[in-house]
């Protein structure tokens, strides 16, 4: 007779416990306060959910955001991680927390689905502002608009939200409390990336013009020659790309451009993305590529929002990083327009400038185009000149549309990860024909370009 494992039985024991408390918790938290982000909702039952294995996916991602006691167990789990390190005084590899999870969107389901999934869009609070100063939950808040005009508000419901980039993306290299991501090439992803814009050029007309800009992480400008090993040459990767793509796909050289600055504040400390002023170089590259005269920084308003703590915060929170919080500035447009936003629930006005997430310690990139969420938007200005600009876009390029106004009648945006062909009824190509689009720029960051589950869904605005 074997043995009774004392330790095991214990161990089944306590996991016994902690599922049933788990399945007896009704009151599931909807938020994740320390990690800046919704939780996943529980899934509804499906045919066709149950025919696909997406259920079960949905429902373990749920079951795993919603475990009792996990906040708690993810900070333990972060202080473990941070002790360690052993790379030396003030520098660590933090590996990040699950990446925000995308919400249910404001658009129309699949019409193949015959249960509707809860449109809500989770508000994220932020731990360090009090409730007066959480964004308002309507698409218009009645704040002064662009222009000095005020915005009616035309619903109830907060705007999409875009929650930020490849979740893939599991380790940050933080060091003298700034945060960088570590880049590793992944030669298959920048070939489909190549590929899915030869495609668009393919099916494209000849008159219209596509342009490919890829914004560097953070980590290439940094002088780390002591952690060289740790991350792949985005430069290399760039010229690998280069060479793949159609040669009338015109490719504009953000990294030079942004090396040159390199000690100037183009990226944030403690977010992913570049600054308002990184944007603006990428814009001056755009047009410089084109043959156009760029404006100056000082044809914008310059606004500071003050102290920002972003993406990589939120994703490793380091404390570093938290004692060291960014400035955010934005410049904001005098070109006068009018911003408008589609989704599911129709039109909705809305500020290239969104000053409703000014307050927000954590929310502030959303200011641009007003968090760059929606199926598509579009900038109409006062600039009659007939030249329409799409930008296929991630989050980066949110911030680099507010320079576009002075140079372009209308300026569409898209985002795959939100774009719904049963909201517009046209794929991408049908929807750059009708609006008589003449100007494409994928403006698309260097770890989405890595990760082939966001250059799908580029390909996927095709079908």
């Amino acid at each position: 007779m074997k043995k009774l494992r004392w330790d095991s039985v214990i161990f089944i024991i306590l996991i016994t416990i902690l599922g049933l408390t788990n399945l007896l918790n009704f009151n599931k938290p909807t938020v994740s306060v320390l990690e800046n982000r919704a939780l996943k909702p529980k899934p509804e039952l499906t045919i066709n959910g149950l025919l696909t294995g997406d259920y079960f996916r949905d429902y373990e991602d749920y079951y795993s955001d919603t475990f009792i006691l996990r906040d708690k167990l993810v900070k333990t789990s972060k202080d473990f991680q941070k002790a360690m390190a052993f790379l030396g005084p003030g520098i660590t590899i933090v590996q990040s927390v699950d990446d925000i999870q995308k919400p249910q969107e404001n658009n129309l389901p699949d019409q193949s689905d015959k249960n509707i999934g809860n449109e809500d869009n989770d508000i994220i609070p932020d731990p360090a502002s009090t409730p007066s100063a959480q964004p308002d939950t309507s698409d218009d808040t009645g704040q002064t608009g662009q222009n000095g005009e005020n915005a009616s508000p035309e619903n109830d419901e907060m705007p999409e939200r875009d929650f930020g980039d490849d979740p893939n993306i599991g380790y940050y290299l933080v060091i003298d409390g700034k945060a960088v991501q570590i880049f590793k090439f992944n030669k298959e992803s920048f070939e489909y990336y190549a590929q899915i814009l030869n495609k668009y050029r393919e099916m494209l007309d000849d008159s219209v013009k596509i342009y490919s800009m890829i914004p560097p992480t953070a980590g290439e400008f940094l002088r780390l020659k002591k952690y060289a090993g740790i991350t792949d040459s985005q430069n290399d990767a760039l010229s690998y790309l280069e060479s793949l793509l159609d040669k009338d796909i015109v490719t504009v050289n953000v990294y030079d451009k942004l090396n040159r600055h390199k000690d100037e504040y183009i990226y944030f400390r403690t977010d992913h993305h570049w600054t308002a002023l990184g944007a603006y170089y990428a814009y001056v590259e755009f047009m410089e590529t084109k043959g156009e005269k760029p404006l100056s920084l000082e044809q914008f308003e310059k606004i500071d929002l003050g102290d920002f703590l972003g993406s990589s915060y939120t994703k490793t929170l380091d404390k570093s990083l938290e004692k060291n919080p960014d400035s955010f500035i934005v410049y904001k447009p005098y070109t006068k327009h009018e911003f408008f936003k589609y989704d599911g629930k129709g039109e909705h006005k809305a500020d290239v400038i969104d000053m409703k997430y000014k307050d927000s310690l954590t929310d502030k990139y959303l200011t641009f185009i007003s968090t760059g969420g929606s199926t598509w938007s579009v900038i109409r200005t006062e600039v009659n000149n007939g030249k329409k600009l799409l930008i296929i876009k991630d989050s980066f390029g949110n911030a680099i549309a507010p320079f576009m106004l002075s140079h372009y009648e209308e300026i569409y945006i898209v985002d795959a990860r939100f774009y719904n062909k049963n909201v517009t009824g046209k794929n991408i190509i049908e929807f750059i024909e009708d609006n008589k689009i003449d100007e494409v720029l994928f403006c698309i960051y260097m770890e989405d370009v890595n990760w082939h589950k966001f250059m799908s869904g580029v390909e996927g605005l095709l079908n």
